[in-house]
């Protein structure tokens, strides 16, 4: 495709490694993202069932109208950021805002979310064009929630509902739920905060990804309904910061 042919050396150049006594972009828990950003694709269905989309002809996409260059790095895993730890669920938006902040970092965008899933080749899932049911934490059986317990105002209670409607797995569990860029787990497991760049949304937040109940979950898709101070027992989120903005 032309945009491939186009970005192509971009990110041969994003994907070096750095000149000797350079500093590196990113620290060694985050990847770079690098590329461009398209707000539209249309792809061809192969495989629809239950109103969603499962499979994409392959290799065929129409991008438009919007294009917005995209660099930074992204968190290789679900907060906490680590390998094998699981990923931390109920915080509210803005209490995501806060962790990242304390690290040095901000809440990914929604672009740069988008991006970081599907690679420059506008990939439906962040491992291809057919969703395979195997490769991310998207298949768990659907627990029905207590919203009251949720919502209690006893911390032990609201910790005992997530409990028992946790399905996550520990981050980097699923080996086949990489990105092009290397980013983990992007898609299931836990739904994550991101920073609206779509003006037409609702809320300043935004989630992506789906969990590990939604076997369609892919790269696009945003859920917009809920604002800043809403939380619940399958949402997470990872960080993002500026390259070469320090340790």
């Amino acid at each position: 495709m032309l945009l491939d042919l186009l970005l192509a050396p971009l990110l041969a150049l994003a994907a070096a490694p750095p000149r000797p006594g350079a500093a590196a972009p990113c620290p060694p828990d985050m990847v770079l993202v690098e590329g461009t950003h398209n707000e539209n694709v249309q792809r061809i269905c192969t495989s629809y069932r239950g109103g969603h989309c499962y499979s994409f002809f392959p290799g065929l996409f129409a991008a438009e109208p919007r294009f917005t260059p995209v660099r930074t790095c992204m968190d290789r895993h679900e907060w906490p950021n680590r390998a094998g730890a699981l990923p931390v669920v109920m915080l509210r938006y803005v209490e995501a805002e806060r962790e990242c902040a304390a690290a040095g970092k901000r809440l990914c965008t929604e672009f740069e979310w988008e991006l970081a899933c599907e690679g420059p080749s506008a990939l439906p899932f962040p491992y291809g064009y057919a969703q395979d049911p195997a490769a991310c934490n998207v298949g768990k059986p659907y627990r029905g929630i207590s919203e009251r317990r949720l919502a209690s105002n006893d911390p032990a209670v609201r910790a005992a509902e997530t409990q028992r409607l946790w399905q996550g797995e520990p981050s980097g569990s699923y080996p086949a739920c990489v990105s092009p860029y290397g980013v983990v787990d992007l898609v299931g497991n836990v739904e994550e905060w991101v920073s609206t760049s779509r003006p037409e949304w609702p809320h300043p937040s935004s989630l992506k990804g789906g969990y590990w109940s939604k076997p369609w979950a892919g790269c696009r898709g945003t859920n917009d309904s809920h604002g800043p101070m809403f939380r619940f027992y399958e949402i997470g989120f990872r960080c993002c910061k500026e390259p070469g903005a320090g340790p």
